[in-house]
């Protein structure tokens, strides 16, 4: 019996603890609304997102198309010695008698640059998040004790939101341990409102969960005609029922009933298996310098024009790509160059 009610007593404790933090959260006026707005934004209304996480900011802006840009904040890119690092590698039993370990000479990755780029289709989705912008909690005003407690107090990550040309902002709470979801505190009303953690997630300025790596926003079965051309050879050749993969067919143009598996084959590595493994800038270049295109593809729908895609290669500079959909030059993944090669020896004289 003692057991027992000493066991219920403890229920009820941890019970009264849950009930007393839920209240502390809850908004300040109500306890029947499940969220409230924080700036009522609409999609029309909002006009730019910017989060900064203490060394880098992310902005997504709306232009013609959502734009995302990525950059260091002023006087917090690191600097990389020119110098190379000796670093210990543990050698194995192939080092040597006694494997032992090695000394190498290794060089830090340097930063990437400041960027701007297309946003994707989760930037659209963040953007929906946004309108409005929502809390699951209103906390009101906090005692610097509670501010300390929720991680706001001298917190570097800062949120702003520019709706109709005014700004918002918001000091956004560093991790706390045990705490779930992140604190954003009204720089100028000084509130603070429980936000869902997701939504930091995403706007992560290290993660390019919102960078566009499409090289086309058109599908595989939105041209019926394709021409691929390398230095001064070209192959026309055409597309039918791509509706269906199991029945889509891929013929040169001179031959349309001639179905040719090699060529399908290729053009699906193409669609399918080029990895974009870095986006760049309007007027980027790569760090070799412009590339050398060796094969060009100009896809076309009742003899209308509907996209392209070029592709180089260098040997020291790797494998590049460039669409109607990339604001300049992406890099593909190691191995891509095999095929431009294939494509090179599509348009030879058959």
């Amino acid at each position: 019996m003692k057991a027992r009610s000493t066991a219920l007593q403890g229920g009820l404790a941890l019970a009264g603890l849950v009930a007393a933090y839920v209240t502390w959260q809850r908004p300040k006026d109500s306890f029947k609304s499940e969220s409230v707005v924080v700036v009522d934004a609409s999609k029309n209304s909002l006009e730019r997102v910017r989060y900064e996480d203490g060394l880098r900011s992310v902005t997504v802006e709306k232009k013609d198309r959502l734009m995302v840009g990525l950059a260091y904040l002023p006087g917090k890119r690191p600097v990389i010695d020119a110098g190379e690092t000796l670093v210990a590698i543990d050698g194995g039993a192939d080092a040597g008698v006694d494997g032992g370990t090695l000394l190498a000479t290794s060089r830090p990755a340097e930063p990437p640059p400041d960027r701007t780029v297309f946003a994707n289709d989760r930037a659209d989705t963040l953007w929906a998040k946004l309108t409005p912008f929502e809390g699951t909690r209103a906390l009101g005003t906090l005692s610097k004790e509670k501010l300390d407690e929720v991680g706001l107090t001298n917190s570097e990550r800062k949120l702003e939101l520019q709706v109709a040309g005014v700004t918002r902002r918001f000091t956004i709470s560093r991790p706390v341990s045990g705490l779930i979801g992140s604190y954003a505190q009204d720089e100028k009303s000084g509130e603070v409102f429980l936000i869902s953690s997701s939504l930091f997630n995403e706007l992560d300025p290290n993660s390019q969960l919102l960078v566009d790596r499409r090289l086309h926003l058109f599908k595989q079965t939105e041209f019926d005609a394709f021409t691929v051309t390398a230095g001064v050879q070209t192959a026309a050749f055409v597309q039918t029922g791509a509706d269906i993969p199991q029945t889509a067919k891929v013929a040169r143009a001179a031959t349309p009933d001639k179905a040719e598996e090699l060529v399908k084959n290729w053009h699906e590595k193409i669609w399918n298996r080029l990895i974009v493994t870095e986006v760049l800038s309007k007027d980027e270049l790569p760090k070799a310098g412009a590339p050398d295109v060796q094969v060009r593809i100009e896809y076309t729908l009742k003899a209308q024009p509907k996209g392209w895609l070029e592709l180089a290669f260098d040997p020291k500079g790797g494998t590049w790509a460039r669409s109607e959909n990339t604001p300049s030059w992406v890099s593909v993944h190691q191995g891509s160059e095999e095929i431009i090669i294939e494509g090179i020896k599509l348009t030879a004289p058959q």
